[in-house]
């Protein structure tokens, strides 16, 4: 299966934000496409710049959502996004001083990245603000905590 394909196991239950990390995925998809069929570091770097505003637009956006929830891995979520950007610029700036190692293998690494964080952070995150119960009694347990210390 192509790693960087939607798949039915990514869908949060927010359209919106699913939309926003389909149309990543495809950005991947046609990067990884355009090196495929020989382009070089320049002819791609508009789109490799485009995909890390849109990036940095969609995670912008969750935090928003977050915050505006109050939730409670708000700050572990921000922390994840902001490692993201760092690993996806270092690969970038790999690209920029070594065009010959953007391969295809350079975005499916990228997409790999961002795969796991869809897995890993935004869907348990997602689940949480799609559940306002269970968002409260995770705020309530942290301040519990909070307060234990």
């Amino acid at each position: 299966m192509d790693g960087l394909a939607w798949q039915a196991e990514f869908v949060s239950g927010w359209a919106e934000i699913d939309q926003e990390h389909r149309a990543l995925l495809e950005m991947l998809q046609q990067l990884r496409l355009a090196i495929l069929e020989g382009a070089t570091f320049s002819q791609v770097k508009p789109q490799l710049l485009a995909c890390a505003t849109e990036t940095e637009r969609h995670f912008q956006h969750e935090e928003t959502l977050m915050a505006a929830a109050n939730h409670p891995l708000y700050l572990s979520h921000r922390a994840a996004h902001q490692n993201l950007l760092r690993d996806l610029s270092l690969i970038l700036e790999d690209g920029q001083r070594h065009p010959e190692n953007l391969t295809p293998e350079t975005i499916e690494t990228m997409g790999a990245l961002v795969v796991r964080h869809i897995r890993e952070e935004d869907l348990p995150m997602l689940s949480l603000l799609a559940h306002p119960k269970e968002l409260a009694q995770q705020q309530a347990a942290e301040l519990t905590a909070e307060n234990v210390f």
